[in-house]
């Protein structure tokens, strides 16, 4: 979101020598906002002794979780995304909502998700989004997904200011994904299917927090990304959240980079010689994480590695989005169950197909067969 707010602001003025926009350029000109409809709202109490609304008809006020007063419709039946990570987050918990995607999704994304909702409209990310398509396509609010902070903050004000629609921010912060469903429980009014998501990301986190792993236990971890494993996600940052969270250390103490992700060179990564390697492989290359994973196997050139000479180089399941990063959102719960019974077998006291077969039927509405199981984990589909 470097620059949403260059954008949204040419947006903007576009809209505005266009007469789309008019006044403050938060109503469509010539005509009066109309709340949306909903079975759920009461008719107010009327006549002697009715107690005045608060709230216009239709709407209800909520503070997000940037600390933001919104105010929102009373239903919230289409909601853009902002992001990818957003995106995914609206799949797991309110497809039927969902406005569209903000890339074209790949045949291995397609394979998982549902038929019904892979046709959805693309309308794009970051500098990229056809802001004018979105509007055209109604939505009720946008929905924004990232760390909180003034960054944040200041470009969802922005973008709500400019659409004039209700800009809704959720916490990306892996460690606060239970409180995040929770709160897109209340926002969409989908509470007790909210509370299964949020009950089991909270059952994971607790699970491996509580895992005592002695200091002279813990697995030196190497993540890397793209074509040639060698962006990595250094100690730290957000896209390497997980690797703390399951108890291993990030080899990778450098620097956060701008984007979080930075890239390093061989010579490095054999100086030093982690003791486990997971690597993501560059999904717009088309090249999984298992094809990543054996393409370090067999380069000479790692040949003295630790990881390499004990068979501990994994590529990352991919389906239908990375258990790891890229994006980093609730696909990463599932993750966290993978990775911790892969680097300590020894402390897991649950059944890790079970658990990732009820992560697919929560969160991505499928019941995972015995093949479809092991081809994600093989990196086939």
């Amino acid at each position: 979101m470097k620059h949403v707010k260059t954008a949204l602001a040419l947006l903007l003025a576009a809209f505005l020598a266009l007469g789309l926009f008019s006044g403050c350029g938060t109503e469509p000109a010539g005509e009066s906002p109309a709340p949306p409809p909903s079975e759920a709202a009461e008719e107010p109490p009327t006549g002697e002794g009715a107690v005045p609304s608060a709230e216009p008809e239709g709407t209800r006020a909520l503070t997000d979780m940037a600390g933001r007063e919104v105010e929102v419709p009373a239903v919230i039946e289409k909601a853009f995304s902002t992001d990818p990570t957003a995106a995914i987050f609206l799949y797991t918990l309110v497809p039927d909502r969902m406005l569209g995607w903000n890339y074209e999704l790949n045949d291995l994304e397609k394979s998982i998700i549902l038929d019904e909702y892979e046709t959805l409209p693309n309308f794009g990310m970051g500098d990229a989004i056809n802001y004018e398509a979105v509007l055209a396509a109604g939505p009720d609010i946008a929905f924004m997904v990232g760390t909180i902070n003034d960054a944040v903050v200041s470009d969802a004000d922005a973008m709500q200011e400019s659409l004039g629609i209700p800009v809704v921010v959720v916490d990306s912060e892996l460690s606060h994904t239970p409180e995040a469903y929770r709160f897109m429980g209340e926002l969409f009014g989908v509470e007790d299917t909210a509370e299964q998501l949020a009950a089991y990301a909270e059952r994971t986190l607790d699970d491996i927090a509580n895992m005592d792993i002695p200091e002279g236990d813990k697995v030196r971890m190497y993540y890397g990304n793209g074509e040639d494993s060698l962006e990595t996600a250094p100690a730290g940052s957000s896209h390497g959240a997980i690797i703390e969270l399951v108890n291993a250390v990030n080899v990778a103490d450098l620097e956060l980079g701008d984007g979080g992700r930075v890239q390093i060179s061989a010579e490095q990564l054999l100086a030093w010689d982690p003791d486990v390697i997971v690597v993501n492989g560059e999904p717009k290359s088309d090249i999984p994480g298992a094809s990543a994973a054996d393409a370090i196997l067999s380069d000479p050139a790692y040949a003295t590695l630790t990881a390499v000479q004990e068979g501990r180089v994994y590529g990352t399941p991919n389906a239908p989005f990375s258990w790891v990063d890229r994006p980093p959102g609730p696909n990463r719960i599932v993750g966290l169950r993978w990775l911790s019974a892969l680097i300590y077998p020894q402390y897991i006291q649950v059944d890790v197909d079970d658990a990732v077969r009820e992560f697919f039927s929560l969160f991505y509405h499928v019941e995972l067969t015995d093949e479809q199981l092991a081809n994600i984990y093989a990196g086939r589909y």
